[in-house]
């Protein structure tokens, strides 16, 4: 069995309305996003994927959602915690690994160097967040 783990960031800012703290105000974090994928057979290059397929498509889903964004309105979310961004990036991810034979294993997201959370789902359809992604509510989603 390999692991691969692929890590990139965006720059986006948030505030969580329900907090009672600092966080309840406008403020701006680098989020460092950890990716790890799991598969048992190589392809004839000898890779499980290529890494740069995944930073890709990393990459495309950073820029198109959330890069340089005030996430509470671009994801019409009230609170968007780095454990809401790890599970809504996870879901989004899985749709465009579909068709890849390999296992989306976790989606780790650092909101400081010293503070993360990684979601991961036990191959059931992903609740909370899926039924956001679903209905693509994201403004100016498409």
């Amino acid at each position: 069995m390999y692991q691969l783990k692929v890590k990139d960031h965006f720059d986006a800012a948030h505030q969580l309305d329900d907090y009672i703290g600092k966080c309840h105000n406008l403020h701006g974090h680098r989020w460092d996003v950890e990716v790890c994928l799991q598969g048992e057979k190589l392809d004839k290059t000898n890779m499980l994927i290529d890494f740069s397929v995944v930073k890709s498509i990393l990459k495309n889903i950073f820029e198109r959602y959330l890069d340089h964004m005030h996430l509470n309105e671009r994801l019409v979310e009230r609170n968007p915690s780095a454990e809401f961004l790890a599970e809504w990036i996870y879901n989004l991810l899985n749709k465009w690994m579909e068709q890849y034979p390999i296992l989306l294993i976790g989606v780790t997201v650092w909101e400081s160097p010293e503070c993360s959370v990684t979601y991961s789902c036990d191959n059931e359809q992903p609740q909370g967040v899926a039924a956001l992604f679903e209905s693509m509510k994201v403004v100016g989603g498409k």
